[in-house]
C-alpha cells in the first residue's frame, strides 16, 4: 500500500471515530432521560360538582404514609408526607407523574388544601387509596365529585340577596349560615357564630361591629382536624 492510501485509510478511520463520539454525545442525555422516567406512574383524573361540571383551580395532593417505631421508645408513629400537588383545569381534569419511594407502603389522593377548599361550599371529600397501584407502577385515574353543604343553598340565597362581595357576603362565604339570628334595634340583626367564636351586628350589607364570644371558638366533638384525612377508599380499576 502506498504512501496515498495509508493516508487515505487513516482519514477515514479518524471521520468514523469522530462520529461514533458524536453519536454518543448525542444519545447520552436521551439514556439519562430514559433512566429517569423509569419507574415514574402517571395519575390522573378528574374533579366535579353534582351537576357534572368540571371544577377549575382544586388543590390534588398525593401523601406517603408510613409507621415507624420511634428509636429509644416503645410507642409506633405515624408518618404523613405530601409527595406531590397538581391543579385542575378549566374542565376540572388534573394530571401529575410520580415515583413511588420504598421507605412508604401508603399512597393517597387528597383532593383539598385546608388554606383553600371552600368548605362553606362542599363537603369535604374521601382520600383514595392507590397505594396498590402505584407501588406496581400501573397508571392511576380518578374522578371525583364534590358534594355540596345541606345548608349551601340557605347561604347561596343569602348571598343572592347581600352579595357575595359586601361585607355581609364575605361573612357568609368565609362562616357559612349563623348559628342563629336575633334583631338588635332597628333595622339591626345579631348574627352569631357559636363555633368560631364570634358574633357581628348586621345592617343591611355591612357589619357595624364586631364581637368576641366568651370562651372563644369552640370545636364540635369529634370533629376532624382541619387536614386530617378521613377514611380513604381505595382505587382499583383496571
Amino acid at each position: 500500500m502506498n504512501v496515498r492510501a495509508r493516508e487515505a485509510v487513516r482519514s477515514n478511520a479518524g471521520r468514523i471515530a469522530s462520529a461514533a463520539a458524536l453519536l454518543l454525545v448525542l444519545l447520552a442525555p436521551a439514556a439519562a432521560l430514559a433512566e429517569g422516567e423509569e419507574g415514574r406512574v402517571v395519575l390522573r383524573g378528574r374533579i366535579i360538582d353534582e351537576t357534572g361540571a368540571g371544577l377549575a383551580g382544586q388543590t390534588v395532593r398525593l401523601l406517603k404514609s408510613r409507621t415507624y417505631v420511634k428509636i429509644g421508645g416503645l410507642r409506633s408513629l405515624d408518618q404523613s408526607v405530601e409527595e406531590a400537588r397538581a391543579t385542575t383545569d378549566t374542565l376540572g381534569f388534573f394530571e401529575f407523574e410520580d415515583r413511588p419511594d420504598p421507605a412508604f407502603p401508603y399512597y393517597y389522593l387528597r383532593f383539598y388544601d385546608p388554606k383553600t377548599f371552600d368548605a362553606v361550599k362542599y363537603r369535604l371529600p374521601e382520600d383514595r387509596d392507590v397505594s396498590k397501584r402505584l407501588r406496581a407502577g400501573r397508571p392511576v385515574q380518578v374522578s371525583v365529585s364534590l358534594r355540596f353543604q345541606p345548608d349551601w343553598p340557605k347561604v347561596k340565597a343569602l348571598l343572592d340577596t347581600y352579595a357575595a362581595g359586601s361585607q355581609v357576603g364575605q361573612v357568609l362565604r368565609s362562616l357559612g349560615l349563623p348559628s342563629f339570628r336575633a334583631p338588635e334595634g332597628p333595622g339591626r340583626e345579631l348574627w352569631t357564630y357559636e363555633k368560631a367564636g364570634v358574633a357581628y351586628v348586621v345592617e343591611g350589607a355591612k357589619i357595624i361591629e364586631t364581637r368576641t364570644l366568651p370562651g372563644g371558638a369552640k370545636s364540635a366533638e369529634g370533629e376532624s382536624k382541619k387536614d386530617e384525612p378521613i377514611p380513604a377508599v381505595r382505587v382499583d380499576e383496571p
